[in-house]
């Protein structure tokens, strides 16, 4: 992967030339997380001029970069990113926490990420995840197959927002980034349901789901609400 990627930013410092101000690694493979073919490999191209015209020119490099690698690039310009910090606060704090930097300028160390807006994020997705899990218990009822894979995709952006909340909310957040780490930090500081989040976790890294795959998705749907809960509910200023 590392040929690859090293190659990709040839090709993008051929092809924008001094428009290239950044070309960074975050995601999973950032993480040491990588899940090998199932997984994108996440990367932030920073450009100078993101305009229309200037994207056509690295259009050929990233094209061919999905198709032989899944990169999947996050085009953004320079000048736009401390307002994207106020409307993708989570995003922009994971990328700030996880990221390598491939080619350029660091754009995203010391990035300041508004708490009051991040508490906001995080209550919005949560209760997001909630409502879909509310859904999926009907739509989902008589699939079985289905309705685990679905809670399969839930289980890392739900362990991102839990993080946050355990940082928002003064709490220790674990050092080994595992979503089963998470998931048991959170289910301690918060009352959140332990065994139903272990269960998730093991879901996620592919173990057969254990009973009945519907009363899974209703406990972790309560889980995100009661999560959701916590974090109306934080006092951002007596939180550390």
């Amino acid at each position: 992967m590392a040929t690859a990627l090293g190659h990709v930013g040839d090709e993008l410092r051929s092809a924008a030339g001094g428009n290239l101000v950044a070309l960074v690694l975050y995601g999973g493979l950032a993480r040491g997380r990588h899940r090998g073919p199932r997984s994108n490999v996440d990367i932030a191209v920073v450009l100078e001029d993101a305009s229309p015209e200037r994207i056509q020119e690295i259009t050929p490099v990233l094209m061919a970069a999905w198709r032989a690698a899944h990169v999947d690039a996050w085009i953004l310009a320079r000048a736009e990113i401390p307002g994207l910090a106020e409307v993708f606060p989570t995003r922009l704090l994971d990328i700030r926490e996880h990221h390598l930097v491939l080619h350029g300028e660091d754009v995203f160390a010391g990035l300041e990420i508004d708490r009051r807006l991040l508490r906001l994020r995080v209550e919005q997705e949560l209760r997001n995840l909630s409502l879909r899990l509310r859904r999926t218990l009907v739509t989902l009822a008589a699939d079985p197959a289905s309705a685990a894979a679905y809670l399969t995709t839930t289980a890392r952006p739900l362990a991102i927002q839990l993080a946050v909340l355990l940082r928002l909310a003064g709490r220790t957040v674990p050092a080994e980034d595992r979503s089963a780490a998470i998931f048991a930090a959170a289910a301690e500081a918060f009352g959140l349901d332990g065994e139903a989040l272990e269960t998730l976790a093991s879901l996620r890294q592919g173990d057969a789901p254990a009973g009945d795959v519907r009363e899974l998705a209703g406990r972790v749907q309560v889980v995100a609400t009661r999560a959701a809960d916590v974090a109306r509910s934080l006092d951002l200023e007596s939180a550390s």
